[in-house]
């Protein structure tokens, strides 16, 4: 037990201490400033009355904020940075001739759960705290509550329309979207984070199977993700969940259930070579 934690320790250290995790807070927390300036600038020279509060103003409700930049940064450019922070932690240490070393000193098993839950710790951070971040400069422009004057759903669309549209009757989480938008910002921050981990863990389980390029461990679940979000039926793209939106439909069951799945479907993929007894640090 001890031996495991210690592994575990250690694969952290790496991982806090690596450029990569440096490197990908640095560039999220600059992308979701851009955000912040470019939601500043859609509410400039408005009414102080029209200014939405800092739960409706966050950059990740981006059809009310008018912020497209955050759905670039989503969809194409979190993915890479959170598969990159140390989703090819395996890929590096078994090139470097570094991961038979860890091993003998630990075991096979103890080294590989512990680089994956450092990898999936790492994606998760890597998306959370930019996202968190982005909730707390919304409060350095924005209120923390607004009138009913103030836009809450659409641009130009105040609080005093909410019950006037119909349109946003099918929003997932309708009850913490007209009571506790806070929640449901949170709600979505630590889901993003979700993925992100997620991500990290696809990169580290590919490092199983693929040994002839780094660029293909670390790009090919995010390009799975940004492929799958064209080719899918809305009810099952994945990459829609990762935003909030009034106007497009979600399916409760695979916001909640895609997760879950993913993540037993990377388990089997890390445990069938242990299982088949494949020398996976070769």
């Amino acid at each position: 037990m001890a031996t495991r934690v210690g592994v575990l320790q250690f694969q952290f250290r790496r991982m806090l201490a690596s450029k990569a995790w440096r490197y990908a807070v640095v560039v999220g927390l600059v992308a979701i400033s851009v955000c912040f300036v470019q939601t500043c600038l859609v509410f400039w020279g408005h009414d102080v009355g029209e200014v939405p509060a800092a739960d409706v103003a966050w950059v990740g409700n981006y059809e009310s904020t008018q912020t497209p930049l955050f759905c670039f940064y989503l969809y194409f450019l979190m993915p890479f940075l959170a598969a990159a922070v140390f989703g090819d932690s395996l890929f590096l240490d078994v090139r470097r001739r570094y991961a038979g070393c860890v091993a003998v000193r630990s075991s096979l098993r103890s080294y590989l759960v512990s680089g994956a839950i450092a990898a999936f710790v790492g994606g998760f951070l890597v998306v959370l705290v930019p996202l968190l971040v982005s909730q707390l400069l919304a409060f350095v422009a924005f209120p923390a509550t607004s009138g009913q004057d103030a836009y809450q759903l659409l641009l130009n669309t105040s609080a005093a329309e909410v019950d006037s549209t119909g349109w946003y009757d099918k929003t997932l989480f309708l009850g913490l979207f007209l009571n506790a938008r806070y929640l449901l910002n949170l709600i979505f921050i630590v889901y993003d984070a979700l993925w992100g981990g997620l991500l990290a863990l696809a990169a580290f389980a590919l490092s199983l199977y693929v040994r002839t390029s780094r660029l293909l461990v670390v790009g090919l679940p995010a390009l799975v993700l940004i492929v799958s979000s064209y080719l899918l039926p809305s009810d099952l793209d994945i990459a829609q969940c990762l935003i909030f939106s009034l106007v497009i439909p979600r399916s409760p069951t695979v916001f909640l259930a895609a997760p879950l799945v993913v993540l037993l479907v990377l388990v089997g993929a890390m445990w069938l070579p242990l299982v088949r007894r494949k020398d996976v640090l070769l």
